[in-house]
């Protein structure tokens, strides 16, 4: 399973540096994002996971089956992909069973603050279609 995971994460990692080559236009088209930025939006997410959860877990409803699931946060990734003037950063939460699932979380400016005003979790499909499109891409 953590092999599977392994192989997942290279796919993706290899999937956004192919956008980020095909189309490095978009992610200059925003302002540019500091060390400061990045730091701040590590720390965002941070926040928005622990202001999320509930006793220890992050809850998650799978919209396929209706289960509601506990997710333990475990790793939060350096990569940030950028669409425009929106940011997504990415971490790994873990189930009850050792599960990995990714979790993306959708960032944007409001009044010089980093706010996060989505996330997608175990769902890495719509950042991927838009990578592929060359609507995002990979930051250094």
């Amino acid at each position: 399973m953590r092999q599977l995971r392994l192989i997942q994460g290279l796919a993706l990692a290899a999937v956004l540096a192919i956008g980020a080559l095909a189309c490095p236009a978009t992610a200059g088209a925003a302002e540019p994002l500091s060390t400061a930025d990045r730091v701040a939006l590590q720390a965002t997410m941070a926040q928005y996971i622990d202001q999320h959860t509930i006793g220890d877990a992050f809850m998650h409803v799978d919209p396929a089956t209706g289960v509601v699931e506990k997710l333990y946060p475990v790793t939060q990734h350096p990569m940030i992909v950028r669409l425009n003037d929106v940011v997504v950063l990415c971490s790994d939460l873990r189930t009850k069973d050792g599960k990995t699932v990714n979790a993306d979380f959708y960032a944007a400016r409001d009044n010089g603050q980093f706010v996060i005003f989505q996330t997608e979790i175990g769902n890495r499909a719509p950042l991927q279609a838009l990578v592929m499109k060359g609507a995002a891409s990979l930051l250094e």
